[in-house]
Formats: C-alpha cells, structure tokens, sequence
C-alpha cells in the first residue's frame, strides 16, 4: 500500500510582473531649449522654449511668491527652476515674445531677470527710492494696473477737501466765539484731517487683501497701524488736551485701527494692534506734553509727514506681496468713505476743544 499522500498539489496563484518602476524625469536646464514636459494643467503636447535668466531684487521667500504668482499670470509660461542661493530662475515660454512681458512685468515688480551678458542696472536693489517713486506715480495716475488704487487717491482727496472745507465753517460760525480759537487749533486741525484720510486710506487698502495675507505680513499690518494712529491721534490730543485724555484718545485709535487690520491673520495680528496701539497712544501724547514750549506745532507737521511715507510704504509692501487691487475690493464707495472721514474728524475736534484739559497746552491751561 502506497502511503503517498494523493492530494493534488497546491499551485501558487499567477503573479502579473509588475511594471517597470517609471524615474522621474529631471529637466536638463539649457538655455534656449526646447522641451515638451510642461508644468501640470497644461497640454502635454506644448511645445515651451527654456530661458536661464539672473535674478536681481530678489530677498526672502515672499519675494519668491510675488515671482512665481507674476508669471503664473501669463499663459503659455511656468517657472522650471528657481535657485534662490546663487539667484537665478528658469522661465519655460511660448514664444521669446511673451518671455519679454514676463520680463517686463518683473521689472515693473522691481525684479530685474537677465540674459547672459546683460548687466543689472541700478534703481532696482532693496530700499531703492526709485522703486518707490515709481509706484507712488502709479498710483496717482491709475497707470500700469493701478486703477482701483488711483479711485482710492480720489477718495481720498475728495474727502480731505470736504472735511476741510466743513472745519473752515465751523471755524467761521461756530468755534470763532472761542478765545484764540484760530491761533491754537489750526495746526491740530488740518494735521488732523490729513492722518485720518491717510489712516483710512491704508485700511482700505488693507482690507483689500485681508483673504490672502500672510501671517507675517498680516502682524506688520496689525503693528503698523497700531502704531500710526495711536502715535498720531495721541501727539494731537496731547497737544491740545495733556497727558491723559491725550493717551485715552490715542490707545482708543491705535488700538481700534491695530484690531481691525490685524484680525485678517488671527489672534497674532490683534495683539500686535493692540500692543502697537498701546505704546504708540501713550508715547505721542507724552511727547507732546514734553514739547509743548519746544516748537510743537512744527515738530507736529514733521511727524505727519513722516507718518504718510510709513503708511505710503505699507501700502508698498502690500502691493509687492499682493500685487494690484481690483474694484470688487473696494470696502467702501467714495460717499461712504468721505462720510467715515467726516465723522471721525468731527468727533476728534469735539474732543480737542471741549474736552478736558490738564497742564499747559495749546488754547490755553
């Protein structure tokens, strides 16, 4: 008797080869080469000519952003390589017709891209005042995609007229039965006026990118304002009211403007209004508590001036990292916008005449 086991054998199941491992493909970056690998989304077929460029105003990754969003903009063209340490980048284009307005439109960013033997030309390095001159002219004619900035200027002005012209009456037929009305409250008023279109204008401006702005980028806005108008507002009220409504005041704007732009990037951003409020509020009416017999009122026009390039660059900073404003970011119309204007102003005024007084200060004891 045979004791093999007649069970039939076990066959092992069929295994598929499985297919060859596929290596990415790594572009050899040449320049002038013709490549069909295309960044995804776009057709595979498409034929895109490779350009090696140097990169000149590059500084940080936000940098790196606006670049890639810059050319992103263009169809037909994607960023291959972007060598942020020896500074170069790898434009892929249809055609060297759209690598020009690609070129074109970096520089008008202030990024500089060249081909070999081209060289740099100067204007275009980090802080360079012809970058900033460049993008106030922009804005106040409404050129290269500046328009709904420019309808912001025209806000702007339209308000600082009306609220001026509103202070000449009420200085006519109301506040003209006040002592030396005119020779102590002249200077707080216009500079008044003047901060408050500017305060308003930034937070438009502001609120206009609240969706996308960085952390970073969203705790400067936070501390910028804070401090603006807290140092300001607080400088004016001290100078016409003392030390402490001066810094009541001044918290109370600095603090409200640091909370409401600071807010878009979440609780990092209130702290630093409120923070920037805080200081700024308090140290602009001391200063002007200490300057009161020390040529106040013109240090008071310096201040102002130095203000509007602060906030002049902020907006800067968000036009870099952002980019232009379209009108559906408008946060007001111009008659909305000139009424917030007035309002503040007056209610600012009421203060500054009737409120209380301690200590010498202009108008009197």
């Amino acid at each position: 008797m045979d004791d093999t086991n007649d069970t039939p054998e076990r066959q092992e199941p069929r295994r598929t080869p499985a297919a060859p491992e596929k290596k990415a493909k790594t572009d050899r970056i040449t320049l002038g080469a013709d490549t069909s690998e295309v960044s995804a989304g776009r057709e595979a077929n498409t034929t895109l000519t490779e350009a090696e460029l140097t990169l000149y105003g590059m500084h940080c990754d936000s940098c790196g952003k606006i670049i890639e969003r810059t050319v992103q903009k263009f169809d037909g063209a994607c960023i291959r390589k972007f060598d942020t340490v020896n500074n170069r980048i790898v434009i892929a284009c249809s055609s060297g017709e759209l690598l020009g307005e690609i070129r074109g439109a970096l520089l008008k960013k202030g990024y500089q891209t060249l081909l070999p033997g081209e060289e740099a030309h100067e204007g275009f390095e980090a802080g360079s005042l012809r970058r900033g001159l460049d993008f106030i002219k922009s804005v106040y004619t409404g050129e290269n995609g500046f328009e709904t900035e420019n309808l912001l200027v025209k806000y702007s002005i339209d308000a600082l007229l009306l609220v001026l012209a509103v202070q000449a009456l009420l200085s006519m037929f109301v506040f003209s039965r006040i002592p030396g009305f005119l020779a102590a409250y002249w200077s707080v008023t216009i500079l008044t006026a003047v901060s408050v279109v500017a305060l308003l204008f930034a937070y438009c401006h502001a609120y206009a990118f609240r969706k996308s702005i960085s952390c970073m980028c969203g705790m400067m806005t936070g501390m910028t304002f804070g401090m603006a108008g807290g140092f300001l507002i607080g400088a004016f009220a001290g100078a016409t009211n003392g030390m402490f409504v001066g810094s009541l005041v001044g918290m109370a704007i600095g603090i409200g403007f640091g909370y409401f732009t600071g807010r878009y990037c979440g609780v990092m951003g209130i702290m630093e209004g409120i923070m920037g409020g805080l200081m700024a509020g308090t140290m602009g009416a001391m200063l002007s508590v200490m300057m009161v017999f020390d040529h106040l009122v013109p240090f008071l026009f310096i201040l102002t001036g130095i203000e509007a390039v602060i906030l002049v660059a902020f907006s800067y900073m968000l036009y870099k990292e952002h980019g232009n404003m379209t009108p559906e970011m408008v946060k007001f119309d111009g008659n909305s916008f000139i009424v917030l204007a007035l309002a503040i102003d007056l209610a600012l005024t009421v203060v500054f005449i009737y409120g209380p007084k301690a200590g010498t200060v202009l108008g009197g004891f």
